[in-house]
């Protein structure tokens, strides 16, 4: 899987640009601020999600404009493809082969890629919606089924919370309850196995290449921390232990279980890297997690996903922007940077400079 080129219209601070990459490695370089992150977050959106940076989808749009646009070839199944990407106040819309516009998350899997940014260092030390937010991102270009059971619940849940907050009229609302937990209970199950058969597949991965940065003085693991599940149980047992926490639920005044309130916990040994890691472990941690999450992308799509580095190897040490590099492998990897040595030396990289929104190759 490749982009073969992308046109940008009305995109932030980027006016116009036409980017035509490397099949192998892309750098682009140039100052902070200058739209560099802002060019990658363009390309993640083809994969039908949000854009990684938790922004809304206004923000996407140049100042003084209505709406911006992204036309773009990539190469996956085997065939040249494209998108035409629209975001107004409308919201993200997309036509894929020049077919009839739909929804850009209805597109989720179609173009696959896995970004690595500076927030993600924070994975092992953040907050578990952090994790979350990765599981679900990975997650939802792997399964449309995923995508569609995140969706359901994440909507049932700002309506029962809703319901919730409102304690006056709570006595009148348990008919509605009951609907929206049994809801709840039957999208939970399907989130619960997803996440929990990710996270032991990423296990695997993530422990061997933590160890190969390592040098094995530490053995990292991950584990699915359920508020909901023990055991994975049926939409009925899940049903009773939601109806279980009603009391709780109306003294928060939210939902106290489920799957928003879920975790992956990262250990190092039998230590919880959250409270134990040091910088160093952290940063090897989160490696080892986007490595692993692009090799299950690999061995899930039976083709490789493109990878976005965004201004990550200034956070990595000499020896981890060694082996990141040599980790590529066959992958389109398109890297931002504010200077590009570094990886002109490593690798045969092609270069673009990003200046005031202005991009040009090198």
């Amino acid at each position: 899987m490749r982009l073969i080129s992308e046109k940008i219209t009305n995109y932030r601070n980027i006016d116009s640009a036409v980017f035509e990459p490397s099949e192998t490695v892309t750098v682009i370089c140039g100052e902070n601020g200058q739209g560099k992150t802002n060019l990658l977050e363009s390309i993640f959106l083809l994969s039908g999600a949000k854009s990684f940076r938790k922004v809304k989808d206004r923000e996407l749009i140049e100042k003084q404009k209505d709406y911006s646009v992204i036309d773009a070839r990539f190469f996956a199944e085997q065939r040249e493809q494209s998108f035409h990407f629209t975001i107004s106040d409308k919201g993200r819309r997309a036509s894929l082969n020049r077919g009839s516009e739909q929804k850009a998350s209805d597109f989720a899997g179609t173009f696959c890629c896995v970004v690595f940014s500076p927030d993600h260092l924070e994975l092992v030390k953040g907050a578990p919606s952090e994790r979350r937010r990765f599981l679900d991102t990975a997650l939802c270009q792997l399964s449309p089924r995923y995508l569609n059971d995140l969706r359901t619940y994440t909507r049932l849940i700002q309506q029962k919370n809703t319901l919730l907050k409102d304690a006056r009229n709570i006595a009148a609302a348990y008919d509605i309850l009951d609907i929206y937990d049994r809801q709840l209970a039957e999208s939970s199950v399907g989130i619960a196995r997803a996440r929990k058969a990710f996270i032991g597949q990423l296990d695997i991965v993530a422990r061997e290449v933590y160890g190969a940065v390592s040098g094995n003085r530490e053995v990292l693991s991950l584990a699915y921390e359920s508020t909901l599940f023990i055991n994975l149980i049926s939409a009925d047992d899940a049903y009773e232990k939601i109806l279980g926490a009603r009391a709780d639920d109306i003294r928060a005044g939210f939902s106290t279980l489920g799957p928003h309130r879920d975790d992956m916990i990262i250990c190092l040994d039998t230590d919880p890297a959250r409270i134990y890691a040091s910088q160093g472990q952290q940063r090897t941690a989160v490696l080892a997690l986007k490595l692993a999450e692009a090799e299950l992308f690999r061995e899930k799509l039976g083709e490789e996903p493109v990878l976005l580095l965004d201004d990550v190897l200034s956070e990595l040490d000499g020896n981890r922007q060694e082996f990141l590099l040599k980790r590529l492998g066959q992958s389109q990897a398109i890297i931002t940077c504010c200077e590009p040595n570094f990886i002109e030396r490593q690798t045969a990289a092609k270069v673009f400079r990003m200046e005031k929104g202005i991009l040009s190759e090198v």
